[in-house]
């Protein structure tokens, strides 16, 4: 939020500096600098068969009358409002004092419907990292980075003024490669306690509590799947973590949700359920 907040104070600064350097000028040079400013909004425009975009002509008063090359793929209204019909290209044309001004509309056929985002219990999108295609709130943000061997991508809720902590999901997908063997996942997982997830944070430079701790395994349709749930206290923050580890044999699928309990709709654990039942592996 503090970067929101910046921006909009250097958006501030810009706007009044312009309107300085417009009032400064001779009022003939600004009634040319109008004349010449006449434009129509897009010059291109992508819409999705069934979706429509409004068009404006903007820096003159003069009545506009719209026509389309090609109705069969994109309509225009009186007022600019173009309508994609099915896949192709047509050309708008806005007609102002006998000049015109041109967009070209690219239609692309409708993305069919998914109904893992349909059924979803919040408003939902999907996205693939790699050979993981998962669900999640369309109103959360996503980022993702990727090194050798692996991705990793983060869903936080939208912007929070409250706190600088935010509950979020990480997704931690290793390539094949890194993965050993099942017995060793199996053996792996017999082994963490609280004392060695302290040690595993402080090589990360942070200095933690661990408690509560617990491991189990869950099944799921992909592979071995591993649950890992503990209390973590950070800079004096109290927070749950659950980790959820699915083993195939393509990669290993670490699926980190943080809880503060900050009261986000759609709650992290929710979320988190939906994207871990939803989860897909492709070959």
């Amino acid at each position: 939020m503090k970067q929101f907040k910046k921006f909009g104070r250097m958006l501030a600064i810009v706007m009044i500096l312009s309107l300085t350097f417009q009032a400064a000028l001779p009022a003939n040079y600004l009634q040319k600098a109008e004349a010449a400013q006449t434009a129509i909004s897009q010059k291109k425009l992508t819409l999705e068969a069934g979706k429509s975009k409004v068009l404006k002509i903007t820096g003159t008063k003069s009545k506009v009358t719209w026509k389309s090359s090609k109705t069969t793929v994109a309509t225009v209204s009186k007022t600019g409002k173009v309508t994609a019909k099915k896949a192709g290209k047509a050309t708008i044309t806005a007609t102002v004092d006998k000049k015109k001004y041109t967009c070209t509309v690219t239609v692309k056929a409708a993305v069919a419907a998914n109904p893992l985002v349909d059924g979803a219990p919040f408003k939902a999108q999907a996205a693939t990292s790699g050979n993981v295609t998962y669900i999640y709130p369309s109103n959360w943000v996503k980022t993702e980075a990727e090194a050798t061997g692996y991705r990793q991508v983060v869903l936080v809720p939208g912007v929070d003024d409250k706190t600088d902590a935010v509950s979020s999901i990480s997704l931690l997908i290793i390539d094949s490669e890194g993965i050993p063997e099942a017995s060793v996942f199996d053996a792996a997982y017999s082994e963490i306690t609280a004392d060695s997830l302290v040690s595993q944070y402080a090589q990360q430079g942070m200095e933690v509590t661990v408690d509560g701790v617990t491991v189990n395994k869950f099944d799921t349709a992909l592979g071995v799947g591993y649950i890992t749930d503990f209390n973590i206290t950070y800079n004096g923050v109290t927070m749950k973590q659950t980790i959820y580890d699915v083993y195939t044999e393509k990669n290993l699928t670490k699926i980190t949700v943080t809880d503060i309990s900050d009261n986000f709709s759609p709650d992290v654990k929710q979320v988190a359920k939906y994207l871990i039942d939803t989860l897909q592996v492709t070959k």
